[in-house]
């Protein structure tokens, strides 16, 4: 894996805290939480950060999206319009 450094952020506090703890994990999500917990391994400095869903909303744009076009979106170089456009309607306006 190419990264040394990785913050994660989510809105969902339970995913957050079963990615931050290293024992099995037993719910439906198991396989992924198991998924991300092998991919640490190969990770040197990785964080796992709870963000409120009202601060997440660029990434739910983002997901959004992708779902939408039923493919993978690689943020290489540029992000869709739909994520453009919310990004400049979150940017706070700097007083004259």
């Amino acid at each position: 894996m190419k990264w040394e450094s990785v913050i994660i952020e989510g809105d969902s506090f339970s995913i957050i805290r079963k990615c931050k703890v290293k024992s099995p994990d037993k719910s439906l999500v198991s396989a992924y939480i198991h998924d991300i917990h092998q991919l640490q391994l190969k990770i040197k400095e990785y964080r796992f950060d709870y963000i409120p869903r009202s601060a997440n909303s660029l990434a739910h744009i983002l997901a959004k999206e992708t779902l939408k076009r039923k493919i993978g979106v690689y943020l290489v170089g540029g992000v869709p319009e739909a994520a453009e456009e919310q990004a400049a309607s979150e940017r706070v306006r700097e007083p004259d």
